[in-house]
């Protein structure tokens, strides 16, 4: 299939790096179609960064990850955005506790190390971060933080309708002004998490859960131009609110401005 390499301005479209466990069509085609939808809806280029398969940039540049699974930064000086996808638990030595409550079959400690390694670069580099589910969990691990291994009542079924539930705004956050609403509802698949004794140093937590409000579903960078993580999924845009429209495109505007800056 051809690829149109020019938005409608005439500038190329933004590149957008998205991670995944695997990178075979047919894993992504299952398991980040989401995600590439999103992007795509706003004309812009999704590149996948996988531990397994070469990242392979709209221009033909290719960069082949290691043995252990991580791509060199340098394919971030190419992007104009990245997204730290959701999936399986973080292998909990690299936030220094024995396995208690993360479940040792989803765990890929390639995976681990190529999302700890594109994270702890993209902030180095300023470069828009949207960090989501497993993503979330990723990053503040990235930074320093720690996660909670297991808690209930935040899972959606597999095989069954998704689960929906508020979560709390931080008035005076960056997350309030984007949305511009002080609650609204998020999806939730997920088992693991923080609360704000496990946030990393230098994040904020942006938007705390109800009714549990000691589970932090969303923090921000307040030193970085774009650095969000959140709980929920909101690449599942069709079955959300106008809140989280406004989120992707406040992330897009953050990877365009990024773009005209380097």
């Amino acid at each position: 299939m051809s690829v149109n390499l020019r938005s409608h301005d005439g500038s190329r479209p933004l590149w957008i790096g998205v991670t995944s466990r695997h990178g075979s069509p047919e894993w992504l085609q299952q398991n980040a179609r989401n995600y590439l939808a999103m992007i795509a809806s706003y004309q812009a280029m999704p590149v996948a960064l996988t531990p397994d398969h070469p990242a392979i940039l709209p221009d033909g540049n290719c960069f082949a990850p290691g043995a252990e699974g991580r791509l060199s930064e340098d394919v971030l000086d190419h992007l104009d955005g990245l997204i730290l996808s959701g999936g399986g638990d973080v292998a909990p030595h690299y936030f220094k506790q024995a396995l208690d409550g993360a479940e040792e079959a989803t765990i890929d400690v390639k995976r681990d190390e190529l999302e700890i390694g594109l994270a702890q670069a993209a902030l180095a580099r300023n470069l828009p971060l949207f960090a989501i589910c497993r993503g979330c969990q990723v990053l503040n691990v990235a930074a320093g933080g720690a996660m909670i291994q297991h808690f209930d009542g935040h899972r959606s079924p597999a095989d069954g309708a998704t689960r929906f539930h508020a979560v709390r705004v931080a008035e005076e956050s960056r997350l309030r002004t984007i949305v511009a609403t002080d609650r609204f509802d998020v999806n939730t698949f997920h088992h693991q998490g923080l609360d704000q004794v496990a946030l990393a140093p230098g994040f904020q937590w942006a938007a705390l859960a109800e009714p549990d409000a000691w589970l932090v579903e969303a923090y921000e960078s307040p030193t970085h131009a774009w650095v969000f993580g959140v709980q929920w999924h909101p690449e599942r845009i069709f079955e959300l609110g106008d809140a989280h429209q406004r989120l992707w495109e406040s992330f897009v505007v953050a990877c365009r401005s990024y773009r005209n800056r380097k």
